[in-house]
């Protein structure tokens, strides 16, 4: 009896170290199973937020038609997907105030949406991945707390199966909690610099005087100069309007050059931030579901040592 128990126990112990790419292909394929269903990406939470950048993306050749044709687009017609669809509004209200061009601006936000959805795509699969494995360990940890007190005789305490539950409950909230607090404290200082960043290149390419583009943008205002991250770009902005104030030199050229550094240091902090995703992963098994699964183990022992 011991011995199937042990046998069980070892073979629940692999589950801890199997690659997350298995899990990950377990997930595509129960996608696939539910493929059919036309509601379930709708009302997937983890979904929801790619599937508006989506909607945004497939607008863009409706966008650049109807400035093509001088038709309006309002805040209301755009889907909702991060800082784009601030951004793309605001390009718009400038273009038509100032008669900026947007040929060139809206392709690379373009692109950058684009990257944007693949590494969403990249992060919905690891989270998704990382539950599922939470999910799979838990059920099987219970299974095999079942089982061996059916096996074996053994008393099912009502406080230690809670502390379990609790363990369990508390690595899944942990991991997709601090998920959530990563996300943001490293993305969202991108949001507000590259909005006013192009706005800044949208009035220089137009000529405005060099104290209306500082206000209008507001560029050297906020995470750009606030964030130690930035401070490479911003004191060469910074640099950049001295040099245009004092020698009437404009910054257009170079301005450009500094947008798709910032946008740069953006598809780094996504590579940075996949790894620091994994290492979570790793944390949560290693402090809250492995910590709960040998907790029964250990009562499991102390019955047969005391017996």
């Amino acid at each position: 009896m011991i011995t199937k128990i042990l046998i069980y126990s070892v073979g629940l112990s692999t589950l801890f170290f199997l690659p997350d790419s298995l899990w990950e292909k377990l997930w595509q394929l129960c996608l696939r199973f539910y493929g059919y269903l036309k509601k379930f990406e709708g009302k997937n939470p983890f979904k929801k937020e790619q599937t508006q950048g989506e909607k945004l993306l497939v607008m863009f050749p409706d966008i650049e038609a109807k400035l093509a044709l001088g038709i309006k687009t309002t805040s209301m017609e755009l889907p909702r997907y991060k800082f784009y669809t601030t951004l793309l509004f605001d390009l718009l209200q400038v273009h038509r105030k100032l008669g900026i061009s947007l040929k060139q601006i809206l392709p690379e936000l373009r692109l950058n949406l684009i990257k944007d959805l693949q590494f969403e795509n990249k992060m919905i699969s690891n989270v998704i991945g990382g539950n599922l494995q939470f999910l799979v360990i838990t059920i099987t940890t219970w299974g095999f707390i079942f089982l061996s007190s059916a096996l074996a005789e053994l008393p099912l305490h009502f406080e230690s199966l809670m502390i379990i539950l609790f363990i369990q409950s508390a690595g899944v909230l942990a991991f997709n909690g601090i998920l959530s607090q990563m996300k943001n404290r490293i993305f969202l200082k991108f949001n507000q610099s590259i909005e006013r960043l192009y706005l800044f290149v949208s009035l220089v390419e137009i000529g405005l005087p060099v104290g209306q583009v500082l206000s209008e943008s507001k560029v050297m205002e906020g995470d750009l100069v606030r964030h130690k991250k930035f401070s490479q770009i911003a004191n060469r902005l910074e640099a950049l309007i001295t040099r245009w104030k004092d020698n009437g030199i404009s910054p257009k050229i170079e301005s450009g050059e500094v947008i798709k550094e910032l946008w740069h240091i953006k598809e780094v902090a996504f590579l940075q931030f996949l790894k620091q995703l994994d290492m979570l992963k790793f944390m949560v098994l290693a402090f809250f579901f492995l910590p709960a699964y040998f907790l029964y183990l250990y009562s499991i022992f102390k019955f047969f040592m005391e017996s």
